[in-house]
């Protein structure tokens, strides 16, 4: 792995001084283990289980949660050597992609204060510069868009190569654990610790990723989405592509299919707040949650999902819950899956033929924050 340039007490003792809203927990137990990851140290998402800490996925209504194991992930970490350094706050459960739903407060771009960072992974973005690597999750691009916000490698692999096991669910067709790294070397040294199935968690599979070969692709397909994206990323893809060019890389643009892909925004969002609402229903106050004495179970349940969830939370809650009704199931449900499917086989036809696809984690650079924005976020909400 990268030598890094900070030791692990510069790096504690910058995130003790912390001003972007990300700690939630400092780790006291040292790790004395010896493996790949000896003297690597990291960060992790307040989503996973850990018995040391806290483990609130940034949620008032799992703010006294305590775990009795270890997520997969996280203890493969420690079985390889690696020291965990901080636990992070995020949006909400996993869910919200601006790093503005924590119960904690908006978590800061560490690299401008007036840009959004990204989310829901935005503690795992805001303190990578401290650590070799920042653990987090992905269901939509929660770590795909913070690290294109900051400049670093994010890394979502395919859906069951790492357990997710004591990761808290979102969605589970869509989550996948996933991290941000310095440069692809070390999320390929991270993936070969990591990958593997486990029998905690029945859709991981066994993905050999030990002997990693550095090799030149031969057919790369860029997706024609100029029109869709800022000058700025333009341009950045057509420095890659002349670059790939010189080195007799064969190139072909590809105009995706537009009507395509404009639906995958709300299948996403369909599929994603249907599976967060059952999933998320046994946050109540009684299963999990924080539980008021001598009230009636009802005032239980109405109390913790209305003063322990937030108002981005609750209405993706409750349009989850429209989606899963009886009489909409088959014309949202049911509907949305049908057509991941096709976009799914659309993507694989694609990707069956090129070595690689090329296209923009996001469609510009790091968002402007302003108050006009969280009440469009707020409002694009209400709408959909």
């Amino acid at each position: 792995m990268t030598k890094f340039q900070l030791s692990f007490q510069e790096a504690l003792e910058k995130l003790k001084n912390d001003k972007n809203n990300t700690v939630a927990y400092f780790f006291q137990e040292k790790n004395n283990k010896k493996g790949v990851l000896a003297n690597k140290f990291f960060s992790i998402k307040s989503n996973f289980a850990t018995t040391e800490g806290v483990s609130h996925a940034s949620s008032i209504s799992l703010l006294n949660f305590k775990p009795s194991y270890n997520a997969t992930v996280f203890q493969k970490l420690i079985n390889a050597g690696a020291q965990p350094l901080v636990k992070v706050h995020n949006d909400e459960l996993g869910l919200g992609g601006k790093g503005l739903f924590s119960a904690f407060g908006k978590i800061v771009n560490p690299l401008d204060k007036t840009k959004l960072i990204g989310g829901s992974s935005s503690g795992s973005a805001a303190t990578i510069n401290f650590v070799h690597f920042a653990i987090g999750s992905d269901t939509g691009d929660s770590i795909r868009r913070p690290a294109s916000f900051i400049g670093k490698v994010g890394f979502k692999p395919s859906y069951g190569a790492v357990s997710r096991y004591g990761l808290f669910p979102y969605a589970t067709s869509l989550d996948t654990v996933a991290w941000l790294t310095h440069n692809v070397l070390d999320s390929i040294l991270v993936s070969q610790v990591v990958f593997g199935s486990d029998e905690n968690d029945l859709t991981s599979v066994e993905i050999d990723v030990k002997n990693v070969e550095k090799t030149k692709p031969k057919k790369v397909a860029f997706l024609d989405l100029d029109a869709e994206i800022e000058d700025y990323v333009v341009k950045k893809l057509y420095k890659l592509r002349n670059i790939l060019k010189s080195d007799q890389v064969e190139i072909e643009i590809i105009k995706p299919d537009l009507n395509l892909l404009k639906t995958i925004l709300p299948v996403y969002e369909i599929i994603s707040y249907s599976e967060a609402t059952s999933n998320l229903s046994a946050i109540n106050g009684i299963t999990f949650g924080n539980t008021e004495k001598n009230l009636k179970w009802e005032e239980i349940f109405i109390r913790t999902r209305s003063d322990g969830f937030g108002l981005m939370l609750q209405k993706r809650l409750i349009w989850g819950s429209f989606f899963l009704e009886k009489d909409n199931q088959e014309h949202f449900f049911i509907k949305a899956k049908k057509m991941r499917t096709l976009i799914k086989n659309y993507y694989e036809s694609i990707l069956n033929k090129f070595d690689l696809v090329v296209f923009p984690a996001f469609y510009g650079i790091a968002l402007i924050f302003k108050v006009k924005t969280v009440k469009k976020v707020i409002k694009l909400l209400i709408l959909f």
